[in-house]
């Protein structure tokens, strides 16, 4: 659909289409950038309570009540709850080979579509990039699970170091970099090099190579104990014997010798509160959350937060929704495939039934985003470039018709006639269509030509026959989140 112009406010910032397009308001924006799109519950809330009382109520997400959420998943996918040796032992019968890595997929769909706790599943799914783990070489089938659960979902909104700490012990991280062949006779660097380039400091972040070195030599001797059969859970284990007792310096740090575990916790500890660390990790929020190059002046805010918090994540986090940048970064980002999906799920009220999951696996599949399935430790790329591209833009329209023409039902469905509501004529359809779609004003010409589509050889203003009204329904609709209106944010 081609951009008009309209008396409405327009976008400060540039628009990756056209920067005539007019800007939604602060509240759309901030619903937009805090869930996986928001539901018309959602939206009236919102406004009833404004910008700051919507922020903090979701930054305090253990107050929001999921427990009926939490307690269907658990009952229909039982690996969500089992230890690293459930999950092995599970898996050795050929039939649940894959049963834990479906049921982590199918309850991350789950809790991004219906979770009422939408700001703290964006940012189990930031960090489950930052972290990266790739779910399909061998035991990462099993042992990403407890890693989702105990280390990201435990810390998603809590303090960095401890989120560090957690998943440099993680079973999952441990196996997926090969720390835990990492034995003073011959130190591996995987996980030390990865530890500071993806996880901490920044590939610019002032470390070297003799870094990496004395940093695997640091973490020599973590490791996985691993007994089938023994009763005892899979976990992290420190293995003194294979660890380098010697002295070692790491950025522009001594460790002395003589020194196990506990030096290892100190690296990451230090780690944890570099000013690289700070910078880094608030660049890569900022960039989630504003724009693919947020301005520095905010960076250095969310870092400096960081720094005089500990990496408390909500501290940066309110550092970040509170600041201009934020307010006025309307449609400088594109939804990657998963967000796009799981919006139009959303802003549709899309009904789920059965084994929905899998056709939304199908769908990310093609689209390039399936959860936990990006193979390279830097995670799925968060970057307009990499997602826009023919085949991508067709897939996704591809997707929207497919809902509304219901080739997808029983599994996902929509209610068109809900959709909308009382509204008769293709005039009163239309804004009826982008309220509840879009949220927010479209350009004059826009609207006229959402209205041609509706009234066909109508006239605008005349009330559509029963059967006409759910056609021109389901064409708007499909048409309004294949726009640029709904597929950026």
């Amino acid at each position: 659909i081609a951009p008009g112009t309209a008396a409405s406010p327009k976008h400060t910032g540039p628009h990756p289409d056209d920067p005539r397009l007019p800007a939604p308001d602060e509240i759309a924006l901030l619903l937009s950038r805090t869930s996986f799109g928001a539901r018309q519950a959602e939206v009236e809330l919102a406004r009833a309570i404004g910008y700051t009382a919507w922020i903090e109520a979701q930054l305090d997400h253990e107050s929001i009540d999921d427990s009926a959420l939490e307690s269907a998943l658990h009952a229909a996918f039982p690996t969500l709850s089992m230890s690293n040796l459930q999950l092995v032992e599970n898996s050795l019968n050929e039939a649940n080979r894959f049963q834990a890595m479906g049921e982590l997929r199918a309850a991350t769909l789950a809790r991004q579509i219906h979770s009422p706790r939408q700001l703290f599943e964006v940012m189990v799914e930031f960090w489950t990039n930052h972290f990266n783990i790739e779910h399909l070489d061998g035991p990462l089938r099993e042992f990403k699970t407890v890693d989702d659960r105990d280390v990201i979902r435990r810390h998603a909104l809590g303090r960095f170091r401890d989120l560090l700490q957690a998943s440099a012990k993680s079973v999952a991280m441990l196996y997926y970099l090969d720390n835990y062949t990492n034995v003073a006779t011959g130190p591996n660097e995987n996980y030390a090099r990865e530890l500071m380039e993806l996880h901490t400091l920044g590939v610019d972040g002032g470390y070297t190579e003799a870094d990496v070195r004395e940093v695997a030599r640091i973490l020599t001797g973590w490791s996985i104990d691993a007994r089938l059969g023994s009763g005892v859970d899979i976990a992290f284990l420190f293995r003194p014997l294979a660890h380098d007792m010697d002295t070692k310096r790491a950025l522009d740090t001594d460790f002395p010798a003589g020194h196990g575990q506990d030096e290892g916790e100190r690296l990451l500890d230090l780690l944890a509160a570099h000013p690289s660390t700070a910078r880094f990790v608030s660049r890569k929020l900022a960039q989630r959350f504003v724009s693919d190059a947020p301005p520095e002046t905010l960076v250095e805010a969310m870092a400096a937060t960081f720094a005089a918090t500990g990496g408390d994540i909500r501290a940066v986090l309110r550092t970040l929704f509170y600041s201009d940048a934020f307010r006025q970064s309307a449609d400088q980002k594109l939804k990657r495939p998963a967000e796009f999906v799981v919006s139009v799920l959303r802003a549709t009220a899309a009904v789920t039934t059965g084994n929905y999951f899998r056709p939304l696996v199908d769908v990310l599949t093609q689209l390039g985003q399936v959860p936990f399935g990006w193979p390279a430790p830097n995670g799925y790329p968060d970057a307009m470039g990499h997602w826009i591209s023919a085949t991508s833009v067709l897939s996704r329209w591809n997707f929207v018709f497919d809902l509304l023409e219901g080739r997808l039902a029983p599994a996902l469905g929509v209610d068109l006639a809900a959709l909308a509501g009382d509204a008769a004529s293709p005039q009163t359809l239309v804004d009826q269509l982008a309220a509840r779609l879009l949220r927010r004003p479209l350009a004059a010409a826009d609207r006229q030509r959402f209205i041609a589509v509706a009234a066909g050889n109508s006239l605008p203003q005349r009330p559509l026959p029963q059967g006409l009204r759910r056609d021109r329904t389901r064409d708007v609709a499909a048409l309004m989140l294949a726009s640029p209106y709904f597929q950026y944010r």
